[in-house]
């Protein structure tokens, strides 16, 4: 077995030189991201992103990362409306290179009122249902912590990479990276303000959601993620 760690060197490298030379060809506009094949298309209409019941000082205050969960379902609308807002934020703070890295959400609804569970894909104009939801074997695959499968819901952020490395070389994949993070700690607090809780985690397996979500790594990869759940009820005192 042996250790090489030029290629690692090189991406260190790229990182912190902001005049690198682009890695890619420059010409990911020419090659668009391919459609995603949807089950049902706008399943779901734009959701309102209505009143919390904490304002941020007290989201502070109650939040936590935690992989313990209830086992009742979460209001479907209330989430969907939580992404759709952040994404919109997201988009807003960054005018003109809004969409430089081709941002793309997905929740996962495993357990939820008010829309069939699955998996959809999120936008300003509302959400595509993509296909059924897995099984919970195979959530537990695709996930770093088997406890993750057990949420009511997983939001997972893509980005295209070959769009991003076009725009800015190696800086586009921090660029992509930073951006992705923004929305999804934004759903954090925001499902934190609505008594939710869960976790933000590293992202779902590549090889895993390959197929499920049409990711291949490049015009679609999934960046980071975070579980949404309704919080554990705390066991009585004796």
């Amino acid at each position: 077995m042996r250790t090489d760690y030029e290629i690692l060197r090189e991406i260190i490298g790229g990182f912190s030189d902001p005049d690198a030379v682009p890695t890619s060809d420059g010409l990911a506009a020419r090659r668009p991201r391919r459609p995603l094949d949807c089950e049902v298309p706008d399943a779901l209409a734009p959701q309102a992103d209505g009143p919390y019941p904490y304002d941020l000082r007290q989201t502070f205050e109650r939040r936590s990362s935690t992989t313990d969960y209830a086992p009742e379902p979460l209001d479907a609308a209330p989430l969907l409306a939580s992404v759709q807002a952040a994404l919109a934020e997201e988009a807003e703070a960054w005018g003109e290179e809004a969409d430089v890295v081709g941002l793309e959400p997905f929740v996962l609804l495993l357990r939820a009122r008010g829309a069939r569970p699955g998996v959809y894909r999120v936008g300003s104009d509302g959400a595509d249902l993509v296909r059924e939801a897995p099984s919970p074997e195979e959530i537990e695959g695709m996930t770093v912590q088997k406890e993750f499968a057990r949420a009511g819901a997983i939001v997972s952020m893509a980005a295209d990479l070959d769009r991003a490395d076009a725009w800015a070389g190696a800086h586009g994949y921090r660029y992509a990276m930073a951006r992705a993070a923004a929305v999804i700690y934004s759903v954090h607090l925001r499902s934190a303000a609505r008594g939710l809780t869960g976790t933000v985690f590293a992202g779902l397996s590549p090889s895993a959601v390959r197929r499920l979500l049409d990711s291949d790594g490049v015009s679609r990869h999934q960046m980071i993620a975070l579980t949404v759940a309704v919080p554990a009820r705390a066991a009585p005192s004796s």
